[in-house]
């Protein structure tokens, strides 16, 4: 499926873009915990269930998330951040990713299953709520 995408939008233009779910989050959790705590798929997995719960916040369904959360733990993915690594440090490391454009974060935003939109609007104070409540222990999304 990846070859088939890519090969659709080899600079990174349009359909591409459905690659990058959940890798906002994903890469600056891998990046805090050093490469290697947490595996490239596990880190995307959560990541995935952030976007969707980022989706929500925008006005989409909020079973995207619920529907997200159940897939990736059928699959025996995590779908929590190990509660040691920090808010804080996430959100920093969210600012050195290649999708940090301009001052803005950009996100890979779940609408619909299997469609996705860009979004470059993400307030920062939504990213930190939705990092917070996927740390273990912490979890606001389930109270």
């Amino acid at each position: 499926m990846k070859s088939i995408i890519v090969s659709r939008d080899e600079r990174e233009h349009d359909v591409r873009a459905i690659l990058n779910l959940g890798h906002t989050i994903g890469h600056a959790l891998e990046a805090v915990a050093g490469y290697g705590e947490v595996l490239h798929g596990e880190a995307i997995a959560i990541g995935m269930v952030g976007a969707a719960r980022l989706a929500a916040r925008f006005g989409y369904d909020s079973s995207i998330a619920s529907e997200t959360e159940r897939i990736l733990r059928k699959f025996g993915l995590p779908v929590r951040i190990p509660a040691q690594y920090k808010t804080e440090d996430i959100m920093g490391a969210m600012q050195h990713d290649k999708k940090f454009s301009e001052g803005q974060m950009v996100f890979v935003v779940p609408t619909a299953v299997g469609v996705v939109e860009i979004r470059r609007d993400v307030p920062s104070s939504w990213v930190k709520e939705i990092v917070d409540g996927l740390r273990e222990g912490t979890d606001q999304h389930e109270r």
